[in-house]
């Protein structure tokens, strides 16, 4: 997807028809890696069993950006300092304004491929101890292609704008908020799939869920967010007994199930795969 055509139609012809030609660009299927920890960590059997439970449930984990890897994480703004002092603004209060609105914006993170992909096994797969499910994607619209930036964007006109616009929201009584504070937020919104272009090689994809109470992350029916398990992927370090389970969930899901392997004599440094 292309940045700038997709603000220049949402310019142009507003929401609506830039939310279209985002969906275009969304693929029929996605791939997400979870991991399944062993002995090393306090509660891995427990933790192991919730995720496990999830995916046999038909749900998936959403998280708080603050807990996700990169420090830069829904940083892709910063405020212009010079310009909103000099026009009077508490730098202070529109930080905490954002900030609640990054906090009730829930993220999942996947990415479009699976067997090649060594570095996302080894570091959201527990160096392939877990496991990747295969997503169908019903429902684009929640679901953006994360864009790869190599500087951040300084802005004083966004965050101003969305206060502005929810102030004169309520001093008008009006019953929603305005075309502008919509415009704006949209900008602020999509910031939110940004990020520096080192991640560039995860090729993500991101779900965005926005709820009215902020939590470190809770389980979402897929049906919510127009997503449907496809096939799982055992990784090829997975234990024996996560393999067993994994294959139940997907007789149960009546879904494809796969083992990731290493061909010991080919030529190629891949992976590849094996229905089981």
């Amino acid at each position: 997807m292309d940045k700038s055509t997709f603000i220049e139609l949402f310019n142009k012809d507003g929401w609506q028809e830039a939310m279209g030609y985002k969906d275009r660009f969304v693929p029929k299927v996605l791939y997400k890696y979870y991991p399944l920890f062993d002995n090393r960590y306090v509660e891995h059997e427990r933790e192991n069993q919730i995720r496990l439970n999830s995916l046999g449930q038909n749900e998936i984990w959403i998280s708080s950006y603050e807990k996700f890897n990169d420090p830069f994480e829904f940083k892709m703004l910063t405020l212009d300092r010079e310009r909103l002092e000099l026009n009077g603004w508490d730098i202070g209060y529109i930080e905490r304004i954002l900030e609640e609105f990054k906090k009730r914006t829930m993220i999942a993170c996947f990415s479009s491929g699976v067997e090649n992909n060594m570095p996302l096994w080894a570091h959201y797969a527990n160096n392939h101890s877990g496991y990747c499910v295969k997503y169908s994607i019903i429902n684009p619209r929640s679901l953006f292609p994360v864009s790869y930036e190599p500087v951040r964007t300084k802005t004083a006109i966004i965050p101003t704008k969305i206060i502005s616009e929810i102030v004169n929201s309520f001093k008008q009584n009006l019953m929603k908020p305005t075309d502008d504070f919509y415009k704006y937020f949209s900008y602020f919104y999509i910031s939110l799939c940004c990020k520096h272009l080192f991640w560039e090689y995860e090729n993500e994809y991101r779900l965005l869920y926005p709820t009215i109470d902020p939590v470190d992350g809770k389980l979402v029916p897929l049906s919510n967010v127009g997503m449907k398990v496809e096939g799982i992927y055992i990784g090829s370090k997975s234990e024996d007994t996560y393999k067993k389970e994994l294959i139940s969930i997907g007789k149960k899901l009546n879904c494809d199930v796969f083992e990731m392997y290493f061909d010991e004599y080919s030529e190629e440094f891949e992976l590849k795969t094996r229905q089981v």
